[in-house]
Order: C-alpha cells, then structure tokens, then sequence
C-alpha cells in the first residue's frame, strides 16, 4: 500500500479536528453525567425543554436531531429515572407532549452548570473576540444543517 505523495492528512483537515475537539468535550461530559444517571445524549433532551408547558414529543425530536425511534426509547429511559413525563394531547392519544418532573428540572440545572463550565474552559484560551468570531463561524458552518441523514454523499 504505498502513497502516491497526493494524500490529504486527514487529521489536519477542519472535520476531523472539529470531530476530535468534540468527542473530547464529550467523554469529559459523559463521565460527569454518569455521575447523574444520565447517559450521553440525554442532556441535550433535558436542555432542550425550555418550557414549563412542556414540548411536543415531535418539536423535541426536532431540536435534538433525533430520530423518533431513537427518541422515544431515550424518554422511556429518562421516564424510568424519574427524569420526564409524557402526555397524550390529542383526541386519538398520538401525539405526546414531554414535561420535565421536578427533578428534571433540578436536574436540568446541575447538567446547564456543567455545559458552561465545559464551555469555558474549551474557549478558555480563546479573546472574546475570538470566541464571538468561532461561534458565528458554526452558526455559519450549520446554518443549512447538513447532516449525515440528509447529506449525499459521493460514493
């Protein structure tokens, strides 16, 4: 298998560095979670309901990326560690709206704590302009929300 001198270094290159950055801060998270009794990903659905009212399980789905299968299972998990409740809102008992329980709220707080505290140290080396200039840098990067799912991709 020898190179033809033409090869990308792969690991110089911005999504593989944005894929190393992130699956970084995400082990550091997780084991704090675990701590919680929160498995990874779960954070994002506790952050992701903003609302006294609750959130449509479908709006949910939305905001986390999730697929409903995906989705449901991880609320049937966090419905079990007293985390979540789920509501019929309709007539014919489909859809569901999902509200946090006290403790999810509680919850919610120690898990927002912790993204900030991630947060500062990943922008810890960082100016505040540098900082400003990286976030409107991803919000530009996702901006269409190209994602795996939807993308296609030559084969």
């Amino acid at each position: 298998m020898g190179g033809t001198g033409s090869e990308v270094d792969f690991t110089q290159t911005v999504l593989y560095r944005m894929a190393r950055l992130a699956k970084l801060y995400r082990n550091e998270l997780a084991k704090k979670l675990t701590q919680l009794d929160i498995y990874i990903g779960q954070e994002q659905v506790l952050l992701n309901i903003r609302e006294p009212e609750g959130v449509s399980q479908a709006e949910l789905g939305d905001r986390v990326k999730a697929t409903p299968a995906t989705l449901t299972k991880m609320l049937q998990r966090m419905e079990r560690g007293g985390l979540v409740r789920r509501e019929r809102s309709d007539s014919r008992g489909r859809a569901s709206r999902v509200f946090l329980t006290e403790y999810g709220w509680a919850t919610r707080h120690t898990v927002e704590r912790l993204w900030q505290q991630a947060e500062s140290r990943l922008t810890a080396g960082l100016t505040r302009e540098e900082a400003v200039a990286l976030s409107r840098l991803l919000d530009k990067l996702t901006a269409g929300e190209v994602t795996p799912r939807r993308a296609e991709f030559d084969s």
